[in-house]
């Protein structure tokens, strides 16, 4: 059992719609520099099956992606097990569109979420849309207690973010090694730190390298990565960047990239697998 990092960029992607900065234009004139939104797979190669964290607008790739690395999933309608959600913004659950009669036409597919997140999703459309037509079956789960999908446990945290229409949260995945991904926060708070401490790895937003690098960072703030790699350089497990925006320096091979990777700190990319 492992899980294969989908999509490692922020919502939008790598390269992002009508972006010409330097990044993006790297990334259209080179496809490994391209990133997913934001989206990962708990994967059971024994018995064909997988389990998502994030629906992001690529689910459609993200999907094919997996058929093709993995030809004993087989149909992904029976093999797909769950989706879990972090939260309500465009790259963690717009991808479950796809999931409607319009595209790959699912049944009850089950869908993780807090209970803020079920009221959005069942008072909006397209969201209404699917449940009303059984492609997804909405299950509510609590902060702080575990659950379980296909033998793996679950246990969501409540973190801070811009919840302008429902709620944010992180999950730790356990199967035996316990693995945190917290990939879209406002700020880390001491509780989060010591759950990310608590795991072997865990998967942090890594969606700006400064506060310089956006002109309307307080808007949309992320904890940098200089400020986590201080906050957490001395923890001694694996620790690993997701959630990548297009504006990060961590996208090219630069001194940036060599010295996070100094610090012992690794940048998600898309593809990347990590064994549980």
């Amino acid at each position: 059992m492992h899980i294969r990092i989908l999509g490692s960029g922020q919502d939008a992607g790598i390269p992002q719609i009508g972006c010409s900065c330097s990044i993006c234009q790297v990334a259209r004139n080179d496809s490994n520099y391209w990133r997913f939104g934001p989206s990962i797979a708990v994967i059971d190669d024994m018995n064909g099956t997988f389990i998502i964290i994030d629906a992001s607008p690529d689910l459609k790739y993200q999907l094919e992606v997996l058929r093709e690395m993995y030809p004993g999933i087989g149909d992904i309608k029976t093999s797909l097990k769950g989706i879990l959600l972090t939260h309500a913004h465009f790259g963690h659950c717009f991808g479950l569109w796809h999931l409607g009669r319009e595209s790959l036409s699912t049944l009850d597919v089950p869908v993780f979420c807090t209970s803020r997140m079920k009221l959005f999703m069942e008072d909006n459309y397209p969201f209404d849309q699917l449940v009303r037509g059984n492609n997804i079956k909405i299950i509510e789960v609590a902060d702080n207690r575990e659950f379980e999908i296909n033998g793996v446990g679950f246990n969501l945290f409540a973190v801070p973010h811009r919840n302008e229409v429902a709620d944010t949260v992180g999950y730790v995945i356990d199967s035996g090694r316990k693995i945190g991904y917290f990939p879209d926060v406002d700020y880390w708070t001491r509780s989060i730190t010591e759950i990310i401490k608590s795991v072997d790895i865990a998967l942090l937003d890594g969606t700006f390298y400064t506060r310089d690098e956006l002109d309307r960072f307080d808007e949309v703030p992320h904890p940098p990565v200089l400020d986590t790699i201080k906050l957490l350089g001395n923890v001694g497990n694996r620790i690993i960047f997701t959630h990548i925006n297009h504006t990060n320096p961590l996208n090219l091979d630069g001194r940036e990239r060599k010295y996070v990777e100094s610090r012992g700190f690794d940048i998600a990319s898309d593809g990347m697998i990590i064994e549980i």
